[in-house]
């Protein structure tokens, strides 16, 4: 069978199996299925191409048992958070595919019915995540890691797999040994059972040659490479399938050339000749003993992939080979070199960049204040900036909007392909942030032109009813003198000091000199009164509201300052500014999650603060808004 997949398959919802093994499909592997029984999905050795499931609402994802997908052509990474969906998968087969990335230790980890996981034969870097085996959820019985580049040291944490019986790391990146714990006779006993039973045995063999020794498939029997200690340097990995490695400077610098120079190096090229001095070759610069330290390789046509190998120059202080035809993946063997500077920018390097390179103490000037950032060696997949690296220019990278295809995802990139600015209904985050700010002023000034909208108002309306003698039940006193004599013949009539707290509220009902009022004969003790009292209770007074605390506070009433205005809407564009400032700090859904912002800090008015200042707090311009260091967007760590 030849072709894609047609979606309306792919869409039926009853559908329960799904065998198309070892067939010539090819086009994307669909991403969405439609059915929610859907328990094996078995698409092997065919010529499928596109990523891994990314789409988490896809209902298939639910009722997954076994997914069989070796042999194709599948590219990107693991979406983690679409493997957490699959809580009823047994088998998950992606051998043998054009995948990268990190493992996603912790999702697979805590699916607790996995049982079988073969991921071999692929590009992952990073190393291989503790987290697979989880306490309580280890039903791991065959796991297949070998031939990718994951680096890093066993861990032991594997020794939860009561159930393990196959497992393979030979081909990788990994250093250490393996922990005892795991080498036992059940281990890979299958490949071991026509060994006569008194055959010597090194059980820890069985998983991965140790470091200093091959064998033809990585594994047990294993030989020592000649050399002793020294031969280790060279041959540092577990699992080694190739010949022992014992190379000069000459000999790398031979393999750089074969490897790199498929359309041939612009300008013509030394490096092949044998009677030439190292140290005098093209881009090459050695220290007073002859210890090659730079190669400086810039826009010279490089094309091909970079070979581990040159990581074991280990001397190597600078490396360059920026703006060239560089395709595969940046190899972490350079970790063994003295690198403080690299250059890969302008190439077509895919993948992430592996984890060991990023944490190389002063390369790029990663490890200042114990802090690294891998963009600070290349700009990650889909973003770039003029240097293709943070590195020591501090121009963040931005993201690229051009590129859809993970295959085509470089690192390192110096200018977006196509253009630099989002697709057609895309996110664009720069577009994003000055409309919120935008809006943010909008909002700001349609305040304050409501406030002042509804304030004229007001004031017309008292006034209008006032001249109609409609302020109270009775017509109001026409003078502030008259309003005086009224509230000294109710004291004098009372026969004491002072007026019962009806009175006191008799007698300023409808007044407009508020502050006076309370002042003078009222037995409402000032103590007890705020300024949010006064303007909730006098809410016919034609003055607005920051006058009223300006007033308020000018005759400096105890208990009117520092007092919380939560129970007003007059600051809600001071909290919206507050809002505004937090989440531009990152982490928006945990930092508010039951956030009341009527108890916002920013909202108190200090003790020390003039009318002025608070008049400003209630929307005025010029409005005190504490300034709050903002983080960068991009300025996180790439690894964790």
């Amino acid at each position: 069978i030849a072709g894609s997949i047609p979606q309306e398959v792919a869409n039926l919802d009853k559908l329960f199996m799904l065998d198309l093994t070892n067939n010539q499909l090819s086009g994307p592997l669909p991403q969405w299925w439609g059915s929610f029984s859907l328990s094996k999905l078995m698409l092997a050795q065919n010529k499928l191409t596109g990523e891994f499931f990314h789409n988490i609402y896809s209902p298939h994802l639910q009722s997954l048992q076994e997914v069989r997908l070796e042999g194709n052509g599948l590219v990107g990474t693991l979406d983690g958070t679409t493997i957490m969906q699959m809580q009823n998968l047994e088998t998950l087969s992606l051998s043998s595919n054009d995948l990268s990335g990190l493992i996603p230790g912790f999702q697979l980890g805590s699916l607790s019915t996995l049982k079988f996981l073969y991921l071999d034969d692929n590009n992952f870097v990073g190393p291989l995540p503790s987290q697979l085996a989880q306490t309580g959820k280890s039903s791991m019985e065959e796991l297949w890691v070998q031939s990718n580049y994951l680096s890093g040291t066993v861990p032991s944490s594997f020794v939860r797999f009561d159930m393990l019986h196959d497992f393979f790391i030979d081909g990788n990146k990994l250093t250490g040994a393996i922990p005892l714990q795991l080498c036992s006779a059940k281990l890979n006993k299958d490949f071991f059972s026509t060994l006569p039973n008194d055959a010597e045995r090194n059980y820890c063999e069985y998983i991965a040659c140790p470091a200093g020794s091959t064998s033809n498939e990585g594994v047990y029997p294993c030989s020592v490479c000649p050399g002793g200690d020294a031969a280790k340097f060279q041959n540092p990995y577990l699992g080694n399938s190739d010949d022992c490695s014992a190379y000069s400077q000459r000999d790398i610098l031979r393999i750089f050339y074969e490897s790199t120079s498929q359309s041939g190096w612009s300008g013509g090229s030394d490096w092949n000749d044998a009677t030439k001095d190292v140290c005098q070759m093209t881009g090459i610069t050695c220290d007073d003993h002859e210890n090659i330290i730079k190669i400086g390789l810039k826009n010279r046509n490089l094309s091909g992939s970079i070979p581990g190998e040159i990581g074991f120059l280990p001397f190597l202080e600078t490396l360059d080979l920026s703006d060239n035809n560089l395709t595969g993946f940046l190899p972490s063997d350079l970790r063994w070199t003295s690198l403080t500077r690299i250059d890969i920018s302008g190439n077509k390097l895919r993948g992430v960049l592996p984890p060991m390179l990023c944490m190389m103490q002063e390369l790029n000037g990663n490890g200042e204040n114990n802090v690294y950032y891998c963009d600070r060696i290349a700009c990650p997949a889909n973003t770039f900036n003029t240097f293709g690296h943070h590195g020591y220019h501090g121009e963040p990278c931005q993201p690229c909007y051009d590129v859809y295809a993970p295959g085509e995802a470089y690192i390192g990139q110096k200018k977006c392909t196509n253009r630099q600015g989002p697709a057609s209904g895309g996110f664009d985050w720069k577009k994003e942030i000055e409309s919120l700010k935008e809006t943010n002023e909008s909002l700001n000034l349609f305040s304050k032109m409501a406030l002042s909208i509804a304030s004229i108002g007001l004031v017309t309306l008292m006034f209008a009813l006032c001249t109609r003698g409609m302020c109270g039940n009775r017509r109001g006193p026409q003078s502030k003198l008259e309003r005086k004599r009224i509230l000294r013949q109710r004291v004098a009539s009372s026969g004491s000091g002072s007026s019962s707290g009806s009175d006191d509220e008799e007698a300023h009902h409808g007044y407009s000199d508020d502050v006076e009022l309370a002042s003078v004969g009222s037995n409402v003790s000032r103590s007890s009164r705020n300024a949010m009292d006064l303007i909730n209770d006098h809410k016919d007074i034609a003055l607005s509201r920051p006058q009223k605390v300006k007033k308020a506070i000018s005759s400096r009433l105890p208990e009117a300052q520092g007092v919380r205005t939560s129970f007003s809407n007059i600051n809600v564009a001071a909290r919206k500014k507050s809002l505004v400032r937090k989440a531009s700090r990152g982490s928006v859904g945990e930092q508010y999650e039951g956030v009341d912002f009527g108890d916002d800090e920013d909202e108190y008015i200090d003790e020390e603060e003039d009318a002025s200042s608070v008049e400003n707090n209630f929307g005025g311009e010029g409005a005190r808004i504490p300034k709050k260091k903002q983080t960068d967007l991009l300025d996180i760590p790439m690894i964790s």
